[in-house]
C-alpha cells in the first residue's frame, strides 16, 4: 500500500488533494499526501459510536435502553421501542435520510430543527417507519438522533463531549466536531470538489455533527482504529472487550456492527460529504490500519480500489 496507493490517486483526475496514513499496533505511524484537514464524513459515525460504547462503558447508558426514556423536549415519534444498539447499527428504522450539509452564506438550522424537518432544516423529518430492529437500513437519521440523546443524558455539547471521551484520550489531535474549526484552520482545509467543480466556499457546513461533521486527518482516524483493534484484543484502557466484541459484529445479518461497517478481513467506516471522500478501516489479521481522505466527493471507484489493495496485502 505504501509503494502502490499514488497510482490509483494519480489517474483519478477528479482527486486533486488526497491523504493516507498507514500504522501497526506496536510499529510506527505512516503519513503520505497532503498536510491537509478533510471532512470525516461519514467516519464521523464511527467515532461517535466509540464515544458512545465509553458511555455504556460507564453505566451513563445501556445499549438496549429505550431511547425516549432519556430523550428531553423532542422525543422520537412513531411506533415501537427504538434502543441505543439500533441507533448505532442502523437498525432502528428511521427515517432514511443522507445529509448534504449547508453551503457557505446559507442559513443553519439548529439538531432540533433537523430533527423535526423544520426551515432551514433540507432533509425530512426524522421518525420511526420500519419495524425497529427487524432490518438494517443505513440513514444519518440514526445518528442526529443519537446526538441529541447524548446531550441530553451528559448535559454537555456533543463536540466537547467526544472530545473528552475520543479524541483526547485516543490523541486525535487534528480532529474535531466543531464547526468552526476549519474556518480557525482555513489555510490548512481542504476544499472539496463535486463533479469536477470545486465546493462554493470550500464545503459545507454539518450540524449533524455525529453523523457527518468531524474534520481530522488519515494519521488521526489510524490512531482510532488501532485504538479500537487493542480493545478488541482486550488491550485498551480506554473500552472493554466485550463492547468492542460487539462493535465489530453484525447485529442483524448482512448489517453493521455499532458503528462499523463489516468487510471480508476488515471493519471500520466509509465516507462521502458534499465534496470530499474518504475510508478508515484495520485488518486485524495484519494489526494495521489505513485511512485515505479526498477533495473529491465522486471517487468511490477509487477509493474502493485502495481497500482492495489494503485486503491483498494485509489478509
Amino acid at each position: 500500500m505504501r509503494e502502490s496507493w499514488r497510482d490509483p490517486v494519480a489517474d483519478d483526475n477528479r482527486i486533486s488533494r488526497a491523504a493516507i496514513a498507514v500504522g501497526r499496533i506496536g510499529g510506527d505511524l505512516w503519513t503520505d499526501g497532503d498536510d491537509l484537514l478533510f471532512p470525516a464524513c461519514s467516519i464521523s459515525k464511527h467515532v461517535a459510536a466509540f464515544g458512545t460504547l465509553r458511555l455504556v462503558a460507564d453505566a451513563v447508558l445501556g445499549l438496549d435502553d429505550d431511547i425516549n426514556e432519556h430523550l428531553r423536549g423532542w422525543r422520537l415519534p412513531g411506533e415501537g421501542t427504538v434502543t441505543v444498539r439500533q441507533l448505532l447499527s442502523h437498525t432502528a428504522g428511521l427515517t432514511e435520510n443522507w445529509f448534504p450539509g449547508y453551503a457557505a452564506g446559507s442559513p443553519v438550522p439548529s439538531l432540533d430543527q433537523i430533527l423535526r424537518g423544520e426551515p432551514p432544516a433540507n432533509t425530512p423529518a426524522v421518525r420511526r417507519e420500519l419495524t425497529p430492529g427487524a432490518v438494517f437500513r443505513y440513514s444519518g437519521s440514526h445518528y442526529a438522533v443519537l446526538e441529541k440523546l447524548l446531550e441530553d443524558v451528559t448535559g454537555t455539547p456533543f463536540d466537547a463531549l467526544m472530545d473528552q471521551l475520543v479524541l483526547a484520550p485516543v490523541g486525535m489531535v487534528d480532529s474535531n466536531y466543531d464547526q468552526g474549526f476549519p474556518h480557525a484552520h482555513r489555510r490548512r482545509a481542504a476544499r472539496g470538489h463535486r463533479d469536477g467543480m470545486p465546493v462554493p466556499g470550500g464545503w459545507h457546513t454539518q450540524p449533524e455533527r455525529a453523523g457527518a461533521g468531524l474534520w481530522s486527518t488519515p494519521a488521526d482516524l489510524v490512531r482510532l482504529e488501532l485504538e479500537i483493534a487493542r480493545a478488541v484484543a482486550g488491550d485498551s484502557p480506554l473500552l472493554p472487550r466485550d463492547l468492542a466484541g460487539q462493535m465489530v459484529t453484525a447485529q442483524v445479518p448482512g448489517g453493521f456492527g455499532l458503528g462499523a461497517e463489516l468487510g471480508a478481513g476488515f471493519y471500520g467506516h466509509t465516507g462521502q460529504n458534499t465534496g470530499f471522500s474518504c475510508f478508515s478501516f484495520v485488518w486485524p489479521a495484519a494489526a494495521t490500519a489505513a485511512a485515505v481522505m479526498t477533495d473529491a466527493e465522486d471517487c468511490r471507484d477509487t477509493l474502493r480500489a485502495l481497500i482492495a489493495l489494503g485486503t491483498a496485502e494485509w489478509t
